[in-house]
């Protein structure tokens, strides 16, 4: 009789034993099956991450090691003015010219007093003189009352690519703008003061050694009011103005670096994909990388990411630990399978039938099962493997959400933040909602690891019988 013929008659005959194993590969396949669908939600969640984020990087300053450089500088000498480290756009410009970014900016930050025109004062109910200036010197400095914000393009601001600001008057400030003294007005300020495009302010810096002249080409509405009820004039939005970034040199405490001084630059990349690349260029600059870093958002993604990441680590040990398990029980099955007939294949062999298709009979015995069950798990291993990836990851959550409810694992806040931080205040949620969706590639690294499995756990006990000759199997039954 056919080999394969009497391996389908043995698989009806044994329901009991062909049962067992239906389920052991089912349990298996299954798993198996969630598991490999769990590793590709962790690079789609990234992707998400990453669009949700931005393709943005910042090379600005590590706030956390600068604030340190600052409290032992303050130490030091609490009465002299802190002078925060700041990036040449000499440097800035090396980054500016990889394939990778498409567009880029520069940002400069600095306080000043207007010189010849009124900011909008605070109300007279606060208290503005509640609250003093970083940077010690207070005695012979004046408390600001304008905020300056040098840039390349105005465009790339978050305000005005969000919509809470907008030109209504004149233009916005440009790369073409380089070297030009230019500035953008509120509305509000320009109205107090009868300010119009063409017009030139003066502003001074807080203990009046230096002055700049700016020329309006524009005129902004800002319709974000935060910030507005600050008892502070120059935290305003009112009275923030942006000017290019060449005009702010003389409020920087490095006049003498070649280049433009500035607090950050922000790159534009044109993939999130090469996000790593950009950042492995840092090392063939002279950017001194223990006050500066390169920043993808890299704290709010590792947020986001997190829980999704920690889940696939966990899916994988899982995976392993039932591709181990399942290989061993299943081989146990097989070889009690295959010791209780014994008598079969002695009887089998003695009337001359090849070893080698016996095992052939086992292993379609087995493989016949194992079709079976991955083929049934086709249709059940989407639903479970949802399910199980929504209780691993509602777990990471809760664990992520512990640790940061954790005061011994929260960091000291920093004291000195910027006003234009694309991530001050910014509070992203971990993905807490995954679509484990089992793909075709899926279907087939489960077919050929069943396979693998079946094969493996059918040979090693099947070898173990087989290598006697027929006496000694019959002997043995006896």
């Amino acid at each position: 009789m056919n080999f394969i013929k009497r391996a389908f008659l043995s698989v009806r005959a044994r329901k009991g034993k062909s049962l067992i194993l239906f389920t052991v590969f089912l349990v298996v396949a299954n798993l198996t099956l969630a598991g490999f669908a769990m590793q590709n939600v962790t690079e789609t969640a990234s992707d998400l991450a990453r669009k949700k984020l931005g393709v943005d990087v910042t090379l600005g300053l590590d706030q956390e090691k600068v604030q340190k450089h600052i409290e032992k500088q303050y130490e030091e000498n609490p009465n002299e003015k802190i002078n925060l480290p700041e990036i040449s756009t000499k440097e800035a410009d090396k980054f500016a010219k990889s394939p990778y970014v498409k567009n880029f900016n520069y940002i400069k930050e600095a306080y000043g007093l207007a010189d010849g025109f009124t900011p909008i004062e605070v109300d007279e109910n606060e208290n503005e003189g509640s609250v003093s200036f970083v940077g010690g010197g207070q005695n012979d400095r004046e408390m600001p009352n304008i905020s300056l914000v040098g840039v390349r393009s105005s465009d790339l601001l978050k305000g005005f690519t969000e919509g809470t600001e907008k030109i209504i008057e004149g233009r916005t400030i440009t790369a073409e703008d380089k070297g030009k003294k230019v500035a953008l007005i509120e509305k509000q300020l320009a109205e107090q003061n009868k300010l119009k495009v063409g017009d030139k302010v003066k502003i001074k810096t807080d203990d009046g050694k230096s002055k700049i002249k700016v020329e309006i080409i524009g005129i902004y509405e800002a319709s974000d009011t935060t910030g507005q009820n600050m008892p502070i004039a120059f935290l305003k939005q009112s009275n923030k103005i942006y000017v290019s970034c060449e005009s702010l040199k003389e409020f920087s405490g490095n006049k003498n670096m070649k280049g433009t001084p500035i607090d950050k630059a922000i790159y534009y990349l044109n993939d999130p994909d090469h996000i790593d690349a950009f950042k492995a260029l840092g090392k063939k600059t002279n950017i001194d990388f223990d006050l500066f870093k390169l920043d993808a958002h890299d704290a709010l993604y590792k947020k986001m990411i997190g829980p999704i990441e920690n889940m696939a680590t966990t899916s994988k040990w899982i995976e392993y630990m039932v591709s181990i398990t399942g290989s061993i029980i299943l081989g146990l099955i097989i070889m009690l399978t295959i010791k209780e007939r014994r008598k079969e294949l002695g009887i089998l062999l003695a009337i001359g039938e090849k070893k080698g298709k016996l095992i052939g009979q086992l292993l379609v015995e087995v493989l016949c099962i194992a079709v079976l069950a991955f083929s049934l798990s086709i249709f059940t291993g989407g639903a479970v493997s949802q399910k199980m990836g929504d209780s691993l990851l509602q777990k990471e959550i809760t664990a992520s959400e512990e640790q940061e409810n954790n005061p011994e694992e929260q960091g000291k806040a920093v004291m000195i933040t910027s006003a234009m931080d694309g991530d001050l205040g910014k509070d992203v949620d971990p993905i807490d909602n995954i679509d484990v969706s089992v793909t075709s590639q899926d279907i087939l690294n489960l077919g050929g690891f069943g396979l693998l499995i079946a094969i493996l756990a059918t040979l090693l006990p099947a070898l173990s019988i087989l290598r006697l000759n027929p006496k000694d199997i019959l002997l043995k039954d006896e």
